[in-house]
């Protein structure tokens, strides 16, 4: 996904009035586990109510949606000596795709994890 589309994207999901059962946001990285948890419930949420996607965002506020940004890297963090794509990846069961992108927003980085329902609904 290009930058273009990453920015179009993060707007339509900062302008919801609140967190879905789809889109969560984050500030910063608390544990692998839960991004696998997140990912598994935004998945199965998402595919129940016919969303493409779900959403973990990073740098965002949660309660304000304010672009806050995040010191999280997802594609320089290890799990156990694996990259932390590869370890999410290896332990969802069932499998799930999932897409994380990096950017910036101005000066603000931006992590943002896309689970594909579609892999869910089988």
């Amino acid at each position: 996904m290009d930058k273009a589309k990453l920015l179009s994207t993060l707007q339509k999901l900062i302008a919801l009035p609140k967190e879905t059962e789809w889109a969560e946001f984050k500030h910063n990285f608390h544990s692998p586990e839960e991004i696998g948890e997140r990912i598994s419930a935004l998945a199965n949420s998402s595919a129940l109510l016919k969303e493409p996607f779900g959403y973990i965002v990073f740098g965002v506020e949660d309660e304000t949606h304010q672009v806050v940004g995040t010191t999280f890297k997802a594609k320089q963090h290890k799990k156990g000596g694996e990259e932390l794509e590869m370890w999410l990846l290896n332990r969802l069961n069932p499998r799930i795709d999932v897409g994380c992108y990096e950017f910036e927003m101005g000066e603000k980085h931006i992590l943002m994890y896309l689970s594909f329902a579609s892999s869910t609904c089988g």
